[in-house]
């Protein structure tokens, strides 16, 4: 499926592993668990765009601050007995480091840099979707636009 896609699915939705200029990995707390910024595909909305999107508001960094390297892969979950398909994009924070604001409205208490050497310690309370991107980071080998590996 092509990134661009614009989807009319309602249970899709779209995500961003987010990398700062340190390498380092963007986590949220949202309800109990780490996780990574998704959110819904609006109407008309690209996938890309919506994963660039949702970042931004659940985290308070800059739309335009948000860079696209890289489409990862689709991840499936339930909620409330529907499965949900979200689509995961490599995304790079270009900003200076400024302070976050979590999106209270949904359950977003916590937004963090984390170096992807200490992302063990947040293992046991990451959601499995999140796990998930992280485990196909590191079998894919996954590099910036800059030739970097994101996971050494």
């Amino acid at each position: 499926m092509n990134h661009l896609h614009i989807m009319k699915h309602k249970n899709k939705r779209a995500g961003g592993l987010v990398f700062n200029k340190k390498a380092q990995i963007l986590l949220i707390f949202r309800k109990g668990s780490w996780d990574l910024p998704k959110g819904k595909v609006e109407k008309n909305e690209t996938l890309a765009s919506a994963a660039i999107r949702e970042t931004a508001e659940e985290t308070g960094l800059k739309k335009n601050q948000l860079i696209l390297e890289n489409s990862l892969l689709t991840t499936a979950h339930s909620l409330k007995g529907k499965k949900i398909k979200t689509k995961w994009y490599l995304l790079q924070y270009y900003g200076e480091k400024k302070k976050m604001i979590p999106q209270i409205e949904e359950g977003i208490s916590k937004c963090k840099w984390v170096d992807m050497a200490s992302i063990e310690t947040y293992r046991p309370k990451l959601r499995n979707y999140a796990k998930d991107v992280f485990e196909f980071l590191n079998i894919k080998k996954i590099k910036t636009s800059s030739g970097k590996r994101i996971i050494s």
